[in-house]
């Protein structure tokens, strides 16, 4: 059944990953590389405080840094693609940001990321997001997929 109001991301990245590293960097309790341990969420789901990043100008000069949760699940193969549960949301202010749930796949040619979330503020929410929230999400998946890829790569 699909919930009223939610939006679906789904990005992919062509990136050449060691799939070797996958559960070391993505099933072990720390993950340096995402940011400090923050307390644990639902049942095999460990989360980390970090700064999510966006780009917003053309030239990739401006940058803008939100605190986040993300919390990731324990990674799973699939044949030929490993799988990691993925979350986040904003560390500050969290009603006005939204709260994203899906998936990394990762592959030894590309990453993937797959996923919901639902828009703040209801109808109005929803004009913001085809205006501009759509754009920052994408933008930060892109963000956290360059990342994974830098650290698998």
């Amino acid at each position: 059944m699909e919930m009223a109001g939610l939006v679906r991301l789904n990005l992919t990245l062509a990136a050449a990953v060691h799939l070797e590293r996958v559960e070391a960097t993505f099933g072990s309790p720390a993950a340096s590389w995402l940011g400090e341990r923050a307390p644990d969420g639902p049942p095999g789901i460990r989360r980390f405080s970090c700064d999510l990043e966006l780009r917003i100008s053309p030239e990739r000069r401006g940058l803008f840094r939100k605190a986040a949760i993300v919390g990731l699940g324990e990674p799973r193969r699939d044949d030929d693609t490993w799988i990691v549960p993925i979350e986040w949301f904003a560390a500050t202010f969290a009603p006005l940001f939204p709260v994203f749930v899906g998936e990394l796949r990762l592959q030894t040619d590309r990453l993937g990321l797959r996923g919901s979330y639902v828009p703040p503020g209801a109808t109005i929410g929803h004009a913001l997001d085809r205006a501009l929230l759509g754009v920052a999400a994408r933008g930060t998946g892109r963000w956290l997929l360059g990342t994974v890829a830098s650290v698998l790569g």
